[in-house]
């Protein structure tokens, strides 16, 4: 049994020095994994960092594997060969972050301490989380928790995990395990811890037409040539109400799995509060004020969504041309039973209906998922989350994606666990993203309560 709260908070107290320098020299490393021309080098530097925080802390068969592309850093915090495998996922791969254009208020690649608070681009998403589960499995191991804890670091989680694969049939890709613990997903707030019981999918696309070689004068040809962004817009106001939100392509909700009575009357008495999503998130206004609808919207329904409609004269003032292309940049959240390649070809078949010469380029999609609420590793982690907090979590549904979920699900074919401890107010993919101690501090001591659960299963 591991010790008392007060002896457990004490332990967790001291390690608060340490877990910052190790968290400064991790949000210090641009790992952008987003921009492979200019940050590939520093990928690897932070997956060489990582490695190097596992073989410091006792793994010694902390190593890097390759992918292709961003490699993987997998090392074992071991306990003896009788003991059972927890794996711990965490992704060390990070948005861009641009000071100037994005109205950043400190320097994105300098962790910033303010009291609790850690600023910096990936302190929350996700090398706040991933060092926080490092902490639990020192501490675990100092405790004699009988419990081997192997870490999976990925560094191309915000690309939707291309090479991550690969790293299952690598003779140095990991060992056997009984469970998966993953930390990159979001509470309802501060007082309501939530366990996640699945994630979306996503499907996402680039759409693109050329209609010229060249600009063309719009008193010139205007009224005659075909304009590329004019008829991108029809085509994406084609595809979805905008108002509504609803998605007008044909057969796009053929393959939705509605959910359950029972998960919908959870989530509304989970604490979700809609002023307090609205605030965090910084949103003027939303489709819904209504807490039933919201996080149905946000959870168990799927969406299409424009990141950015690029094409024709971006610089200041105005200049009365007529463009020769553009692309609209697009994505559909997905929900379980949903395939991405089907709504892609279902994307792609009406795309062409409505401009027949417009191009659809299918990106890599990811897989919905769902966890069995009744599973003893739930259970378990329901059990650690009131112990650590003294409040029951919140049973909800991730509205974003994890591609490596459903991915070391189908490899390690085992119960994955879904734990974060980010908050809605800290920012992920937003200018002055952050992190907390408090969220760090009681996150480890929720890793340690579940780790001393699952020791004895």
């Amino acid at each position: 049994m591991i010790p008392t709260a007060e002896a457990l908070r004490s332990r967790i107290a001291a390690s608060r020095p340490s877990f910052e320098e190790e968290l400064r020299a991790l949000v210090e490393i641009p790992s952008v994994s987003t921009q492979p021309a200019a940050h590939a080098a520093d990928v690897r530097k932070c997956a060489e960092k990582a490695a190097a925080l596992l073989g410091e802390s006792g793994a010694s068969d902390a190593r890097i594997v390759p992918t292709g592309g961003g490699p993987t850093v997998i090392g074992t915090l071991r306990h003896g060969a009788d003991a059972p495998t927890v794996t711990i996922y965490n992704h060390l791969d990070v948005q861009p972050a641009d000071r100037e254009a994005e109205g950043w208020q400190r320097d994105p690649w300098k962790l910033a301490i303010e009291g609790d608070r850690y600023y910096g681009r990936g302190a929350t998403d996700d090398k706040g989380p991933a060092v926080s589960a490092l902490w639990a499995a020192r501490i675990a191991r100092e405790l004699a928790i009988p419990l081997n804890v192997q870490f999976l670091w990925e560094t191309e989680e915000e690309i939707g995990s291309p090479g991550f694969e690969r790293v299952f049939s690598s003779p140095s890709g990991p060992a056997p395990t009984e469970s998966v613990l993953v930390s990159d997903t979001i509470w309802i707030s501060r007082e309501r811890p939530a366990l996640s019981l699945g994630l979306r999918g996503l499907a996402p696309a680039l759409i693109r037409l050329e209609t010229a070689t060249k600009d063309a004068h719009s008193g010139v040809a205007g009224g005659a040539a075909r304009n590329p962004i004019t008829e991108l817009c029809a085509v994406v106001a084609g595809c979805v109400d905008a108002p509504t939100g609803t998605v007008k392509i044909p057969g796009f909700y053929d393959d939705v799995r509605a959910p359950s009575q029972a998960e919908c009357e959870s989530w509304l008495s989970s604490g979700f509060q809609v002023d307090a999503f609205q605030r965090a998130l910084g949103l003027k206004s939303l489709r819904s004020t209504e807490v039933r609808e919201i996080t149905q919207r946000i959870w168990g329904r799927p969406t299409f969504e424009v990141h950015g409609i690029r094409g024709g004269y971006q610089g200041e003032g105005l200049k009365t041309a007529i463009p020769p292309r553009a692309e609209a940049k697009v994505s559909m959240r997905l929900v379980p039973d949903q395939a991405p390649a089907k709504i892609q070809e279902l994307l792609a078949r009406h795309v062409h209906g409505l401009v027949p010469d417009a191009e659809v380029v299918a990106l890599p999609g990811l897989e919905p998922y769902t966890a069995d609420p009744d599973d003893e590793y739930q259970k378990a982690a329901r059990e650690a989350l009131a112990a650590a907090h003294g409040a029951e979590p919140a049973l909800v549904r991730e509205g974003g994606s994890i591609g490596a979920v459903v991915t070391m699900q189908r490899h390690l074919r085992c119960p994955v666990v879904l734990m974060g401890l980010s908050l809605p107010e800290h920012g992920y993919h937003a200018p002055n993203e952050f992190f907390d101690w408090g969220q760090a501090s009681r996150g480890i001591l929720a890793f340690l309560h579940y780790f001393d659960r699952i020791a004895r299963l």
